[in-house]
């Protein structure tokens, strides 16, 4: 049964087991499945192939024994599970491991390498900001391909126009890798909807109720699934299953890239999203005496703390995140006045993780872009205004700064092979 408030996902580690598992589907107009995630790992007789193959995009690619011992499977259904993903060209089939992943020898007849197989199919994601667009194809194994920055036309004024360019560049690059596409995910800052990737709120893009992903599902046919998230939402699915948010319980995500601050919450992997639009960390009042927020509050995080804010700069002229990153040195060489500047922002950042901490009770705090240069400048104040949550002085959670490069494309290729990773003969089955 769904909880309430609850977007279903998966929620352990390779090799755990859950008895019985739950997934939700929601469906947009003609028909096309948009998300089909799962909150737990199939039970072995119901799908090992579907373990096997979530293991191997988690790890890259391992030795077949180190796979089965792993998942706990016996060697008969192991076997069973690897020829069905051969068959459907999801994985490939190593040359034998001399060598364990840890270094020792193999005893025995060494154990063939799985791995993704290098032909197999693809997910295109994107990011989405106020002037531009950010694509990058993936094949299993997680790893976001090379980057390509495309300018859009006038995305505040036009949000189809500019839509459907992103469309076109996303066709284009899914052709160019020559393989299938399993699917494709946009993150961009804003209230995103969880359910069905209505826009509700895009400040720096100056969108309000956007049916994005329907838009860009209906300039896809091609594509079987289509969706558009918040990109702290992607970020927090990145540094939970590949970077400083690995093993956490309760995981909360705040990331900043330059403009706007967003946030998120995984539980065990499960994202709350509320009523769909839940943990807009950038508008926790901080200050109630600051700045008006273009929200309509005074003293939002975000108007106090993001790369706009410690520019001194208006939502028409953001700056630029060179001066950003040249600030925090200035103030990491001891430099008064910037020291000034970032240390009151920390502390509203501080403030924020107080608030946040009351509310959630994580085990671990992930900051993520501009909000990790604050841990590495000012970490002292960060740490003095958390401590006036009883939560966190009990909890004493970890705040650390995000370890994967380009967390919302990296989350949004998670997000986009869920299905897959789920249902493996999802390409296979018949629309």
């Amino acid at each position: 049964m769904r909880r309430e408030g609850w977007e279903t996902s998966e929620t352990l580690l390779p090799g755990e087991r859950l008895a019985g598992s739950v997934t939700t589907s929601y469906v947009r107009p003609m028909n096309k499945v948009v998300v089909q995630t799962t909150s737990a790992y199939p039970q072995p007789s119901e799908g090992a192939a579907a373990r096997l193959l979530d293991l191997v995009h988690r790890t890259g690619g391992l030795t077949r024994a180190e796979a089965t011992a792993r998942l706990d499977l016996p060697r008969s259904t192991a076997g069973e599970a690897v020829a069905e993903l051969v068959e459907l060209g999801l994985i490939e089939l190593g040359p034998a491991a001399r060598q364990a992943a840890g270094g020792g020898a193999v005893r025995g007849r060494p154990s063939p390498l799985l791995r993704p197989d290098p032909a197999g199919p693809v997910v295109v994601v994107g990011r989405l900001d106020s002037s531009e667009a950010e694509l990058s194809v993936a094949g299993l194994g997680g790893t976001a391909g090379p980057r390509r920055r495309i300018p859009l036309p006038s995305p505040g004024s036009d949000p189809r126009r500019a839509l459907s360019a992103l469309a076109a560049r996303m066709r284009q690059a899914v052709e160019e890798s020559g393989r299938p596409c399993a699917g494709a995910a946009v993150g961009l800052a804003g209230m995103v909807r969880a359910t069905d990737g209505l826009v509700h709120s895009a400040l720096h893009l100056n969108w309000t109720a956007v049916p994005a992903a329907e838009i860009l599902a209906a300039e896809l046919p091609e594509i079987p699934r289509v969706d558009v998230g918040k990109d702290a939402s992607f970020a927090a699915l990145a540094e939970h299953r590949r970077g400083a948010g690995r093993g956490a319980r309760t995981l909360l995500m705040l990331a900043c890239e330059h403009i706007g601050i967003g946030g998120a919450v995984l539980q065990q992997g499960v994202s709350f999203t509320g009523a769909g639009n839940a943990v807009e960390a950038g508008h926790v009042v901080v200050d109630p005496a600051g700045p008006r927020c273009p929200c309509g509050m005074r003293g939002c995080l975000e108007v106090s703390a993001d790369g706009r804010a410690l520019l001194g700069r208006t939502p028409a002229d953001p700056g630029d995140p060179a001066e950003v990153k040249e600030l925090f040195r200035r103030a990491a060489a001891g430099e008064p006045g910037a020291a000034e500047r970032i240390g009151a922002a920390a502390r509203c950042l501080g403030r924020a993780l107080a608030s946040l901490a009351n509310l959630f009770d994580p085990d671990r705090m992930v900051l993520s872009g501009v909000l990790g240069e604050y841990l590495r400048v000012a970490p002292g104040r960060i740490h003095e205004e958390l401590a006036a949550s009883v939560v966190a002085r009990a909890q004493d959670p970890a705040v650390v700064a995000g370890t994967v490069a380009g967390p919302v494309l990296s989350g949004a290729v998670e997000h986009a092979f869920g299905p897959l990773l789920a249902c493996p003969r999802l390409l296979a089955e018949p629309a």
